[in-house]
């Protein structure tokens, strides 16, 4: 069987860009991915949406009008499956980090339909994530032209770089997983409206389709709503580089599927599978997998919905 390997991205990544990274937590990054790879993401999203996974329809409510979504979409679709092992975003994501390697961590949709009035709320992801290890980014890629006022993603500069005591846990959903298995830490602040902070903290760029915020899920980040005439639809795809592990304790991240890690081990296998240098040849193989019903059914008892 021939080796899988990402494809090249239609251009690197510059230093400033990187150091930019690396000093502010979030960047722009526009011609890397081709025209293709936005179509296909583009139509595989639209899928997605029209027929809404268990996960989907489960976790609606909490997105109280703010938009709609899902997650680990390259365990059960195809193209997004493709995404992971022959796309360049495990390149980009080298290039970002200066690693060895780099993992898998999972994609998500966000969508957003015209006429959404709600605001998503600056908040953080590290703290909700089965890992220990700082080389990790998300990219949000659009798929239809927005701006800082038209919900494309906004990110506080420098805060991943804050105490996580500081920063508002993430979405409401995970806040309620949360605070239902254990107290907050007492070093827990009251959560901040980032809306009323001083606007040169705030980075926000003109998105087309195609162009990336790549930023670390510790950075606060949160989006407006849309307009009456378009809607905003965006994939995430997020990546682990060296020397991040497994740490399930207080991770609220539903996960689905078994990972076949043990707390402490560094994260690969075929639920977070390693793609450079060499890929976890194992997940390479497409068959779609539907969730474990047993842990399904345990996320769903966690939010109420079951």
């Amino acid at each position: 069987m021939p080796l899988v390997t990402p494809e090249q991205p239609l251009r690197d990544l510059t230093d400033d860009e990187v150091a930019a990274y690396r000093r502010d937590g979030a960047i722009r990054v526009s011609g890397v991915f081709s025209q293709d790879w936005v179509e296909r993401l583009s139509d595989a999203v639209d899928h997605v949406l029209a027929n809404p996974s268990l996960l989907t329809q489960a976790t609606a409510d909490f997105s109280a009008g703010r938009g709609t979504g899902d997650a680990f979409m390259w365990k059960t679709h195809s193209t997004f499956h493709e995404f992971v092992f022959r796309s360049p975003a495990a390149r980009i994501a080298q290039q970002l980090f200066g690693s060895t390697t780099v993992t898998a961590f999972y994609d998500q949709i966000f969508a957003k339909p015209a006429g959404t009035k709600g605001a998503s709320p600056f908040h953080e992801d590290a703290s909700s994530f089965p890992i220990r290890g700082e080389q990790v980014c998300a990219m949000w890629i659009a798929l239809d032209p927005c701006g800082p006022d038209s919900s494309a993603l906004r990110v506080v500069r420098g805060s991943h770089l804050w105490d996580r005591a500081d920063a508002p846990v993430s979405s409401s959903l995970m806040q309620r997983i949360r605070t239902d298995e254990r107290a907050a830490p007492a070093a827990e602040r009251p959560r901040q409206d980032v809306l009323d902070w001083n606007d040169e903290q705030v980075l926000g760029w003109d998105l087309e389709p195609g162009d990336a915020v790549v930023f670390h899920p510790g950075a606060l980040h949160g989006a407006t709503g849309t307009g009456p005439d378009r809607g905003r639809r965006a994939f995430v795809s997020r990546w682990l580089g060296d020397g991040v592990t497994f740490k399930p304790d207080d991770a609220v991240l539903p996960i689905l599927w078994d990972p076949g890690l043990t707390p402490g081990e560094p994260m690969g296998g075929s639920l977070f599978p390693k793609v450079l240098p060499e890929p976890d040849e194992a997940a390479t193989r497409w068959e779609p997998q539907t969730p474990e019903p047993e842990r399904l059914n345990q996320f769903l008892r966690k939010i109420g919905k079951a």
